[in-house]
């Protein structure tokens, strides 16, 4: 499994709490890390390790959408695309396309705008294809799937911010209300933070495929 923060970056945002220069809580902090890293995903609505996947391709099916338009589940980076275009799903019905001539990816430029790719889109001016033909797993696709291969800034906060509040909270021996020392006021804490949650929103997944 892949941590979206680690255990340096964790205790360097608590300063005061006795616990950055304290190496006996560092097994602790990491299995909460790892937790928060699944929860994130969970929230989001994606697979583990969403947005610090393998660096090794994978190959994923997805039905033939007939259209010049294809979903696919957000990707890193492409290897290659094959098409039943004939129905049969033996290895052998698959006819690979080629990127920039039989279709390009979309959007554009995921690179300068820190997007992953999301869709395959058939070149209908100079590609020799008509459509992504609709076939069920008709759609072969290899690559590193998941948004990006390091998390986003985002996701790392929200990451150490849900972390530093089960440590927190571990310390009063997971009670759901804290009291502030100053006022005297009781802090009650049942959801996921809305600070967290402001993060994880651009990020939220509306269609997987």
């Amino acid at each position: 499994m892949s941590d979206y923060t680690n255990v340096t970056r964790v205790k360097a945002d608590m300063p005061d709490s006795g616990i950055a220069t304290d190496s006996d809580y560092d097994d602790v902090i990491a299995e909460m890390i790892t937790i928060a890293s699944r929860l994130i995903d969970r929230e989001i609505g994606v697979w583990d390790n969403f947005f610090y996947p393998s660096t090794t391709a994978s190959t994923r099916y997805f039905d033939g959408s007939g259209e010049l338009e294809q979903y696919i589940d957000p990707l890193v980076s492409l290897t290659s695309v094959s098409v039943s275009e004939t129905g049969g799903r033996s290895s052998s019905n698959y006819t690979s396309w080629t990127l920039n001539t039989d279709y390009y990816t979309q959007p554009y430029n995921t690179t300068d705008n820190d997007q992953p790719i999301s869709m395959l889109v058939v070149d209908n001016f100079a590609g020799s294809k008509g459509s992504f033909a609709p076939v069920r797993k008709g759609v072969k696709v290899v690559g590193v799937f998941g948004w990006s291969t390091s998390p986003p800034k985002e996701i790392a906060q929200a990451c150490k911010i849900q972390t530093i509040r089960w440590v927190m909270k571990a310390k009063q021996s997971y009670q759901d209300a804290s009291a502030n020392a100053q006022t005297g006021e009781l802090i009650y804490a049942k959801n996921i933070d809305p600070d967290i949650k402001r993060l994880l929103r651009p990020y939220k997944i509306a269609r997987m495929v």
